[in-house]
């Protein structure tokens, strides 16, 4: 009698996918590094490009896009720089400190207020002095942090004691120690670390302790003009102002309380929903420096994303909003992003970075890293049969576009089949050069699994757009 070939089944091959690790690399350790999800589609996480060389062996400390001046105000190591749209800089003044965070916030008269947490600065360029250091009365020891500004006043905790300050109204040279400008922080035993206006809530302030966030509101009284939501609280508060994102009509922030560890929460005003999964709220908490964290909101190509990076540890984390999913962004080396703090000018991103005191700008039309290779990777889920029994792989079909350069780019592709505690060599692919785009991608005869997690990296310096496909198995 006639031999016949096995009948073949198909199981789904999630090339379109996020990061949905588990506690245990048993239960997942789906990962994707430098790209994201759009329309279904895998396609790259945005490029940057050094675009001010102002200190090589600097610190980028903050950055703020002021539309009043239309132009960029960059803190390196401890001076202040002025960028225009042209890109050329010229330093404005300096700070009393040299590292730390810095926070920037700008009124309705002309001045932008810098904060180092030990002193605020304000530069005005058109004033008759125009760069200076606040000065306090000789009795008053506010000792001022995380900087905004609402409605009129610039706004900052007192990080000495259970209050947070208002300015003059617009006057950032002068912040009086009386009870029409001070707020009382009330709902727990603790020290407030930002007071955040709230996006596209009109007046309300969301007002950040280490353990709660308190809700103000601007009700304009002649005396002091905020009243206390005594209705509402958050009970997560922060232990760190810099993790602030704010954007749209959400505040995300690295949460914590007095009786849980770290974990990213999401508001729109209302109660905070914790928004990490079980997974990232274990890597959360084997991390050693936790507090030690950067975080900030932007928008790419539609897709609203907070990226959040501790250096100590070397991981940065982003979540897509629109998608409600997460991802891994990298440098070209697999270490943490170089991106610290983010604002959009010019219509572009520009960012100081954790790496050197120089300006750079981020964008989707960047498919490198300043020249640089981006490491682009995807960790599928690990793929098993219902009744847990071994299986035998045929194949691995997919597409990914192709065509539309003449540079070499190229596809490895390798596998795990214990869970990812080590995979095979790679079986590389070169991708078609300029022309060629009628190809499917085709993995054969990979053996027998019982459990079977494929991994690819995309190598070059151009775009990468892949979607799912199939894995076929006999048995």
């Amino acid at each position: 009698m006639k031999p016949t070939s096995a009948i073949t089944k198909t199981l789904p091959l999630k090339i379109t996918g996020s990061n949905i690790y588990g506690r245990y690399s048993m239960i997942s350790i789906e990962q994707t590094f430098n790209m994201i999800i759009s329309d279904g589609w895998l396609v790259p996480y945005a490029g940057y490009r050094k675009v001010a060389k102002i200190v090589d062996n600097g610190e980028g400390r903050g950055i703020y896009a002021s539309t009043n001046l239309n132009k960029v105000i960059a803190v390196i190591n401890n001076n202040v720089y002025s960028v225009n749209t042209n890109l050329a800089y010229q330093q404005v003044g300096s700070l009393g400190t040299f590292t730390g965070d810095v926070s920037i916030a700008e009124n309705n008269a002309g001045q932008i207020a810098i904060c180092d947490r030990s002193a605020i600065y304000i530069y005005a360029p058109n004033a008759v002095t125009k760069f200076q250091k606040v000065t306090f009365s000789p009795n008053d020891d506010f000792l001022p942090g995380y900087i905004t500004f609402q409605n009129g006043y610039f706004i900052a905790p007192d990080l000495r004691r259970a209050e947070w300050r208002l300015s003059d109204f617009n006057d950032g040279t002068n912040w009086p120690a009386d009870a029409n400008h001070a707020g009382e922080f009330q709902t727990k035993p603790n020290m407030p670390v930002a007071a955040i206006p709230f996006p596209s809530k009109g007046n309300l302030l969301f007002v950040f302790g280490k353990t709660v966030v308190e809700p103000w509101f601007n009700t304009g009284q002649q005396l002091f003009p905020y009243q206390k939501n005594t209705f509402q609280n958050s009970d997560y508060g922060t232990e760190n102002a810099a993790t602030i994102g704010v954007g749209d009509n959400f505040i995300i922030w690295l949460a914590t309380n007095e009786k849980s560890g770290p974990a990213i929460m999401i508001s729109d005003s209302g109660e905070p929903i914790k928004i990490s999964t079980d997974g990232i709220d274990f890597k959360l908490a084997q991390l050693k420096k936790p507090t030690n964290a950067y975080g900030f909101l932007f928008r790419q190509d539609g897709h609203l994303i907070y990226q959040l990076t501790f250096p100590s540890d070397n991981w940065s984390l982003l979540y897509d909003l629109n998608t409600k999913k997460f991802f891994t962004p990298t440098d070209e080396k697999m270490n943490y992003h170089i991106a610290k703090r983010v604002v959009y000018s010019n219509n572009s991103y520009y960012f100081v970075s954790f790496r050197d005191g120089n300006l750079y700008e981020l964008n989707s039309r960047y498919t490198d890293y300043d020249g640089a290779e981006i490491p682009r990777v995807r960790v599928c889920n690990t793929l098993r049969l219902p009744d847990s029994s071994r299986f035998i792989i045929n194949n691995l079909t997919f597409q990914i576009e192709q065509g539309e350069y003449n540079a070499l780019q190229a596809l490895d592709f390798s596998f795990s089949k214990d869970n990812g505690n080590s995979f095979s060599s790679y079986d590389r692919i070169d991708l078609s050069k300029t022309g060629f785009r009628q190809r499917r991608i085709n993995y054969w005869n990979k053996g027998i699994a019982l459990n079977f997690t494929p991994q690819f990296r995309f190598y070059g310096k151009g775009r990468f757009i892949v979607t799912d496909g199939t894995l076929s198995y006999y048995q």
